[in-house]
């Protein structure tokens, strides 16, 4: 049989002693308690063991009432909460016990030692925790020494305890209950330091929940500030064309602002127990039908279904219009964020009966990509956002946390439901009462109060903006990634005068577009749904087709880290959210003239130069795959951009776009370039005539060959010879 290690013993009286209802530090109490209990109950076994042996049947009741006690107590002490209340009443029963034998041995000279087990219930009394209980129990101890010594002139010491078996008993019971003291002091020490790193570690990562939040409530805050303020320097420049939508965008920017505010506000609240409820009598179905009818429109341009069931009567109960709004939006609002476009969100109210009487149900069901199973248990902790989405979707983790506390203050509870990868519920239950005034409107005029829509979600992920496309064709193409709508409209009409503007409302679509089209530059933001801009940026680094084009991060997340990460990612520039429109355009345009200046040193002949610029590596290397498969196929007067684009895995238009992004110079022009440098090559240093030149540089047409080889160099091939 394997020998338990002493984890696995550690574990097992952890799982033995364990209660929710208790704290960390009382139950560390409850098991040193319970560990003296047990060094105690092997003492009081060997102290029985003993007697026998000494033949001293006259105490053999003792160790029975020991044991008795012990079994008692061993049966009551793990499931109770009031732990200490049941080692105080049994070591009391102990100490009398122990007065009745040094009575029946003759007093305190010859009592066997027994005067320590009051000092050991003493001790245990004292791990638990409870001072009143501690000195009553010394005093009532003190007690039973006075009257021990009033009483000893009158005690005789029994014929069978001799000085020797006396000096025995003193020596025994000494050292177990000494014993008993170290091993309370080791594990102490050891408990008390583990306790303390489990303490520290606690305090660590709620210091880092709260750095998280701080990093996310800035970006929640900073995105609508630069609208604003974004907003703000457009209507000066040109109040014509945002005299009507600018103030309107601003008014839609400080209400998120105000949310979320207003959700900080009501968590000090909720934590500090001053929230109070006001309720009023109505139909929570018709509220609930008008809160969903606000996530309509969003939902529509998301490409989802938003399906309410409402029960067939109404259901009147007492409910706070306002936080049923607060618990409502977040649900909602978690849902759309994790749906996908043509997904479905089920709502659906009835009304049942339970044990305690009529409970209003309420369901909200989405299709989207589910909950880890290891996430279920923290979903409503506060500041807890599940790791896998923390990246790509903005929030600040206390949503779901308001959400559970908001219930609980409405007497209800809240769970959930999920399966990874096909979807999530989330159930309310809420008591059914009638208390409170009939309202007639059943609060439904504080939902259009409140401009929900506003204040708690944003069109994301919605249909993207119809931007007329410039005409000029010297305008470079600019890729923007971003899923705030507002944010994405000033971007576009601070840079549509100097560039052609390409949307995308998150990663996902962001590669997708930057594959088809190979922008000349991209301006991207990076918590977004679906996949964030860093993990966009890591596959466009990663693709030939790509990796050349600059990108621009575009966040709310302005923490030296954060700053690391994305120029590590491969970001040319970071810049942090509220921006400057003067900054953004002078790190676009510096971004472009430093590509020209690339072009000017790729796109120069002769080739074998191109590896002196140390700084294009990765641009050269596409350029030497090129001239590998040209130099391979040289000869062969038909191997042209079709045959490139097959070796290259790539499509003409993405071929075009990347060439001429490194060298300014169309690919066809530079395939008939370097046929005319390898034929002038072969003429002035490999002796060969003007026919064997053209033939073996791809050129079956003598005349055309000197005709550009002429428009190339000024003059014919035949002046080299």
């Amino acid at each position: 049989m394997k020998r338990p290690t002493k984890e696995e013993i550690t574990a097992w009286i952890d799982h033995h002693l364990a209660d929710p209802r208790l704290e960390p530090e009382a139950l560390l109490r409850k098991r040193w308690a319970w560990i003296w209990m047990v060094v105690t109950f092997a003492g009081v076994l060997a102290a029985c063991i003993m007697n026998f042996i000494l033949k001293m049947p006259p105490f053999w009741w003792c160790g029975a009432a020991y044991i008795i006690g012990f079994v008692v107590g061993f049966i009551i002490y793990p499931r109770t909460k009031r732990f200490d209340l049941v080692i105080n009443i049994l070591f009391s029963f102990f100490i009398l016990v122990g007065f009745f034998i040094m009575v029946q041995s003759g007093g305190l000279r010859t009592s066997l030692g027994s005067i320590y087990i009051g000092i050991n219930c003493i001790m245990v009394s004292a791990l638990a925790g409870n001072l009143r209980w501690t000195i009553g129990m010394f005093l009532f101890y003190c007690l039973t020494i006075g009257l021990l010594g009033i009483l000893d002139p009158m005690l005789e010491t029994p014929e069978y305890i001799t000085p020797k078996i006396n000096a025995i008993g003193f020596f025994y019971t000494a050292l177990w209950s000494n014993a008993a003291m170290i091993l309370l002091l080791v594990l102490y020490m050891r408990d008390k330091f583990r306790y303390e790193k489990a303490e520290s570690e606690r305090l660590r990562q709620l210091d880092d929940a709260k750095t998280l939040l701080y990093s996310n409530v800035s970006h929640e805050f900073r995105t609508p500030l630069t609208v604003i303020q974004g907003v703000a320097g457009q209507m000066e420049q040109n109040p014509e064309k945002w005299s009507h939508k600018g103030p309107q965008k601003i008014k839609t920017q400080s209400r998120i602002l105000l949310g979320l505010v207003n959700q900080m506000l009501d968590i000090s609240k909720l934590e500090a127990g001053v929230m109070q409820l006001k309720p009023i009598r109505g139909d929570i179905c018709q509220f609930i039908k008008h809160v969903a009818d606000f996530f309509q429109s969003q939902t529509e341009n998301k490409g989802i279904e938003l399906q309410v069931q409402l029960s067939e009567q109404p259901i009147y109960t007492d409910y706070d219009p306002e936080k049923m709004m607060h618990v409502l939006t977040n649900l909602i609002s978690n849902a759309i964020k994790f749906t996908p476009s043509g997904g479905c969100i089920h709502i659906r109210v009835i009304m049942e009966n339970e044990g305690s009487g009529e409970i209003v149900k309420i369901h909200v069901r989405d299709n989207g990509k589910g909950i880890p199973k290891e996430a279920m248990g923290r979903i409503f902790e506060r500041f807890y956002r599940i790791p896998a989405v923390n990246e790509q979707t903005p929030g600040t983790g206390l949503g779901l946390y308001l959400t559970s506390q908001l219930v609980q203050l409405m007497k209800g509870n809240i769970r959930v439901e999920s399966e990874k990868g096909r979807g999530t519920e989330f159930i309310v239950k809420l008591p059914v009462t009638r208390n409170a005034p009939f309202k007639e409107d059943h609060g439904i005029s504080l939902i259009h109060c409140c401009s929900i829509h506003s204040i708690h979600t944003e069109d994301k992920g919605g249909s993207e903006h119809k931007i007329p496309q410039a005409t000029s064709s010297d305008k470079p193409i600019l890729l923007i990634v971003e899923d705030n709508s507002d944010l994405t409209e000033y971007l576009v009409a601070t840079l549509e005068g100097h560039y052609m503007i390409e949307l995308a409302t998150n990663g996902k679509l962001g590669l997708e577009k930057a594959m088809e089209i190979i922008p000349d530059i991209i301006l991207t933001d990076i918590l977004m749904p679906q996949m964030c801009g860093l993990e966009m940026l890591k596959y466009l680094r990663n693709d030939i087709r790509t990796d050349h084009i600059p990108v621009v991060v575009l966040t709310a997340r302005g923490d030296f880290d954060s700053r690391i990460t994305g120029l590590k990612t491969g970001a040319d520039h970071y810049l942090v959210k509220p921006f400057s429109q003067e900054e953004l355009l002078l790190k676009l345009n510096n971004l472009m003239e430093s590509r020209r200046r690339m072009q000017q040193k790729l796109g120069a002949f002769p080739t074998k130069n191109h590896k002196n610029h140390a700084h294009y590596r990765q641009q050269q290397q596409f350029l030497s795959e090129i001239n590998a498969l040209l130099e391979d196929q040289l000869h062969n007067e038909d191997f042209g951009i079709n045959e490139i684009c097959l070796s290259l895995h790539m499509s003409r238009p993405q071929l075009y776009r990347k060439f001429a992004a490194l060298t300014d110079m169309p690919i066809g022009k530079y395939i008939r370039i370097y046929r005319l440098h390898k034929a002038k090559t072969m003429i002035e240093e490999e002796g060969k005539n003007v026919t064997e030149a053209a033939l073996e540089s791809g050129f079956r047409n003598l005349s055309h060959f000197s005709s550009s080889f002429r428009d190339e160099f000024g003059y014919p091939p035949s002046a080299l010879i």
